[in-house]
């Protein structure tokens, strides 16, 4: 799967955050931890299995609703998680941006200049143009694709995939 521009930001921004601070944070304070690494979706689903577990243990064992060491257990447990869970984001991110481009705003300028000059360009052009593996390049060009700023088409004499500016 070619990951988006959108997708590659989200990882190099989470990449920038540190460790310590992501898993202190997260610990001591999950809501601020998560804000941190800007986590949300992360922060509700380890929330609602919390409220879940809560929920269930209660539901099986109604005399443990008088033992607040019951509930400080699962939340104890809940803040574990979260932490495990948020700091092997950030590790992964750090881990994955050594293997992504940088995002180069002027990458897209340049393949669309380049578009522009030949009036139509194969993926092998900017290959070649660019220097960047072929499916970094794809993922440029399927994010102009989206932008509205070219257009893929078979060329009529081979049927060779060429992009146009639009």
């Amino acid at each position: 799967m070619i990951a988006s521009t959108q997708d590659l930001e989200r990882t190099q921004k989470l990449a920038q955050k540190g460790l310590w601070t992501t898993g202190l944070l997260t610990f001591f304070f999950p809501l601020l931890g998560y804000m941190y690494t800007g986590r949300y979706k992360a922060l509700l689903k380890g929330f609602g299995i919390c409220l879940g577990a809560l929920f269930v243990f209660f539901l099986i064992n109604p005399s443990a609703a008088d033992d607040e060491d019951s509930a400080n257990g699962i939340f104890f447990l809940y803040l574990v998680g979260a932490t495990i869970d948020n700091t092997r984001a950030v590790r992964k991110a750090k881990n994955s941006v050594g293997t992504q481009p940088v995002l180069n705003p002027d990458l897209n300028v340049k393949l669309l200049k380049l578009a522009k000059a030949k009036g139509e360009i194969s993926l092998a052009d900017c290959v070649i143009e660019t220097s960047l593996p072929p499916e970094k390049i794809q993922g440029v060009l399927n994010d102009l694709q989206r932008q509205d700023l070219i257009r893929v088409a078979n060329r009529s004499s081979d049927g060779a995939v060429v992009y146009r500016i639009v």
